[in-house]
């Protein structure tokens, strides 16, 4: 969200690297057909089980118009092909992959977010095979800026996001239901503990979800949450577990909103990134996070972990085959000016971040995903945000890169 009154003493890091010392690093690729950003937890590209990834849906430079257009990577020649299109545009909706290997979207909101943003039920299906989408059944909640998981029996766990609140106005929800790909229903399950949007989740070695922070919206600011819990898709059931930041000298922690969670090859959970939430009126706007906490389902407990290089906010992480972890582009929230050009690698062995590794151009709001062969691979996004965009617009771009490790 553009900030109208950028602080002058925000430093540019956009474009700080360091001097490579491997043979690792970013190389562009085929472009987008298409220019687009994707700031949902879960709407960016996916690894379909041959290889190639899928992308679809996702939004213009400001926000006013959804898109259906879906196209296809194929690593083996480097270039995108557009594919069948959603039969509904949608944005801040999900994509799961499923163990057929077809694909779910589901939920996201259609038209322009500040006049009618129509956020969904609906869910349709990619098939690979075919490229061609078809409806599979309806969610029982509309939802957007949720977040979807693959759960361990190969079902799909939707939870939270943002809901319609008549006539424009959207709700911050808990509602919780699960996806079976065998019948293509829906269920309802327990909700959340905490209604929360814009949260991420991890899938534990025991099959429970760990979702933690997040924001909910009052008085329309956006308030960030602490607050974690954990759910077990045995039972059906959520269960309260230590909220994160607690280390920090604040009696209940420190909040986050858009921070990024992996699972770790060892069970624990790395949380880092996004920024404190804050009020709306752009008087004051919270700067992005660097600080790392670790979660170790075995004590139920946070601890810290080294901060980030850069602090960033709107970037993606993922983990590598290493088991190290990749943290990628970004932005500052207290400037929303620029991409971050840049990208640091996480080694749980040693609890460090190393040196910086240039991209080829700086993104926000774009979408990463790892090959079968282990490169990463970054699409999409906002080069130059609305605060230095013409006309007060983000500035999208189509370019691809490939990271090798």
């Amino acid at each position: 969200m553009p900030r109208k009154d950028t602080a002058a003493t925000v430093e540019d890091m956009s474009t700080q690297t360091e001097p490579r010392t491997t043979a690792s690093g970013w190389a562009a690729t085929g472009d987008l057909p298409w220019a687009r950003q994707w700031d949902g937890m879960n709407e960016g590209p996916v690894l379909l089980p041959d290889g190639r990834v899928l992308a679809a849906g996702g939004g213009d430079n400001r926000g006013a118009v959804t898109y259906a257009d879906a196209a296809l990577y194929d690593p083996g020649s480097g270039q995108w092909a557009v594919t069948g299109s959603l039969a509904t545009s949608r944005r801040l909706h999900s994509l799961t992959v499923l163990p057929d290997g077809k694909v779910l979207a589901a939920g996201g909101f259609h038209g322009h977010p500040s006049t009618s943003p129509n956020i969904l039920t609906s869910a349709e299906i990619f098939d690979p095979a075919t490229g061609t989408w078809s409806p599979t059944g309806s969610m029982h909640t509309a939802r957007c800026n949720h977040h979807a998981i693959a759960l361990a029996d190969g079902r799909v766990l939707v939870m939270g996001g943002g809901s319609e609140r008549p006539p424009i106005d959207s709700l911050v929800i808990a509602a919780a239901e699960i996806y079976d790909p065998a019948t293509g229903t829906w269920t309802e399950t327990a909700p959340m503990i905490h209604a929360r949007a814009a949260f991420p989740a991890a899938l534990l070695p025991d099959g429970r979800v760990l979702v933690a922070a997040g924001l909910v919206e009052t008085g329309g600011d956006l308030v960030g949450l602490t607050f974690c819990e954990i759910y077990d898709p045995v039972a059906g059931t959520w269960s309260p577990t230590t909220p994160i930041g607690t280390s920090v000298p604040l009696e209940t922690g420190r909040p986050r909103v858009g921070a990024q969670m992996v699972a770790l090859a060892d069970g624990t959970v790395l949380l880092t990134g996004g920024h404190t939430g804050g009020p709306q009126n752009w008087n004051y706007a919270p700067f992005s996070l660097g600080e790392s906490e670790r979660y170790d389902p075995a004590t139920g407990k946070w601890t810290d972990a080294a901060a980030m290089r850069i602090p960033r906010d709107e970037f993606r992480l993922l983990r590598l085959d290493s088991g190290k972890v990749l943290a990628i582009g970004g932005l500052e929230y207290g400037g929303y000016d620029a991409g971050y050009q840049n990208s640091e690698i996480f080694d749980p062995a040693t609890g460090q971040w190393g040196p910086l590794l240039g991209l080829t151009i700086g993104r926000a709001k774009f979408g990463a995903v790892k090959l079968a062969d282990g490169r990463v691979l970054i699409a999409g996004g906002a080069a130059v945000l609305a605060n230095a965009g013409p006309d007060g617009n983000h500035v999208l771009i189509t370019k691809t890169d490939l990271f090798t490790p």
